[in-house]
């Protein structure tokens, strides 16, 4: 009898199974590891893009306040001439005929819009430079160094103020009162929503922060810059309604021809800070330069020393705002 050898099947099957499952694991950690890039990819793309979009988004921004700065410079309030064709008091003038504190109301409307105009402060060739530097938004963190700063080289400068409570706060005001700078006001909450609502919640803010100061300091404060300036785009109200308004106090506000670029955003770096105002201050007979004094702009103090040591290099006469400064608005025709 003839016998058949057959080989045993088993282990030829468990072997194709085992290659199988291999081959099957290799392919889900092929689609797993694929699937891993791929979301690394798109979360590294994610986060690219959301820091160009912000870099983007602090650039408009700088560029907006470098067109707005430089479109709505300083010029004579286009008031109608009493000589001319000034317009007649309405009946309600006549009638009243009142008067706050003693200050005529047209009187003061016209006197605190006076300014230089901006044709009359170009600058030329040889004329001299004054240069007005002014910090907002303090006192902070860093009004210590500011002021240091500013001593080593003996100049004054003006220090538009917020509320800030608190003993360390006082002493920084103070502080500014003693060492012989401008100590002037840039509202109590610095919040345009509720400083700008209406005429009586920029008086109240006006109030608490002049009576704040005054209490504080024995100071009684005669300058003011608006939040965003007098040609904000932010307030619904008229802005001339607060224009008035600082008029009957007898304050004269102030807003700049000269930014440094530390407002909105710090992608600036100090010595991009000081090329923005020297590039500027030599246009100009009389310079409002606008600064910060905050806790987040180191860069504007690390560039206040170049700053000072450019202007002195140019014989610039570096002053306080005082009641014989230069006044310098934004055209809000």
């Amino acid at each position: 009898m003839n016998q058949t050898n057959t080989k045993p099947t088993a282990p030829q099957g468990l072997k194709e199974q085992r290659a199988r499952r291999q081959r099957i694991n290799r392919i889900k950690t092929g689609i797993l590891l694929f699937v891993a890039i791929w979301m690394a990819i798109c979360m590294g793309l994610n986060i690219f893009l959301m820091i160009r979009v912000s870099s983007l988004q602090n650039q408009i921004g700088i560029l907006a306040e470098k067109m707005l700065e430089s479109t709505q410079l300083s010029t004579k309030d286009q008031l109608p001439s009493p000589e001319t064709d000034a317009e007649e008091p309405d009946a309600s003038d006549e009638a009243t005929d009142d008067k706050t504190d003693g200050v005529d109301p047209l009187e003061a409307k016209e006197k605190v819009r006076e300014c230089i105009a901006l044709e009359d402060n170009l600058r030329k060739e040889g004329d001299p430079m004054t240069v007005y530097l002014t910090f907002d938004d303090g006192p902070s963190e860093n009004t210590q160094q500011i002021l240091e700063i500013l001593k080593a080289h003996d100049v004054k400068a003006t220090f538009f103020v917020t509320g800030k409570e608190g003993d360390e706060a006082k002493q920084w005001y103070e502080q500014i009162v003693a060492e012989g700078h401008t100590l002037a006001m840039h509202s109590y909450s610095h919040k345009y929503s509720s400083i700008y609502e209406s005429a009586d919640a920029f008086a109240a803010d006006f109030t608490k922060l002049h009576d704040f100061l005054e209490e504080t300091t024995g100071v009684d404060c005669k300058f003011y810059r608006f939040p965003g300036g007098s040609s904000n785009q932010v307030s619904n109200t008229d802005m001339n309604e607060f224009i008035d308004y600082l008029g009957e106090q007898g304050m004269t506000y102030y807003d700049w021809n000269v930014v440094c670029g530390d407002a909105t955003s710090q992608i600036y770096t100090a010595d991009e800070l000081v090329q923005n105002v020297m590039t500027d201050v030599v246009k100009y007979k009389y310079s409002v330069v606008l600064m910060h004094d905050a806790a987040d702009k180191d860069s504007t103090v690390e560039a206040l020393e170049n700053i000072l040591q450019k202007l002195e290099a140019l014989d610039a006469k570096i002053l306080p705002i005082t009641q014989d400064a230069t006044v310098i608005h934004h055209n809000l025709s």
